[in-house]
């Protein structure tokens, strides 16, 4: 069972699931390998904000995670193109 307390969670949520065919078209497009790593970012930054959510005020907490959210939204729609 997965525990904010052990940072099991965070472990689990660190664990990447790759479409095979998706990382092929990735790696024979530079822009697209590019937009793949910052997606990565993206979310490992929208994790630890959860993880950090108690120790900041609600209005740091909600900026920065919009903030996240909004370029992971980008990233994504500039990979479905």
């Amino acid at each position: 069972m997965a525990s904010k307390a052990t940072g099991d969670g965070r472990f689990l949520a660190s664990v990447a699931l790759v479409r095979f065919g998706t990382e092929r078209a990735a790696n024979a497009n530079p822009a697209r390998r590019g937009l793949l790593a910052k997606k990565e970012q993206l979310e490992a930054r929208i994790d630890t904000l959860k993880y950090q959510r108690a120790a900041m005020s609600p209005q740091e907490y909600r900026q920065q995670m919009t903030e996240s959210l909004v370029a992971l939204a980008k990233v994504q729609e500039e990979l479905d193109k």
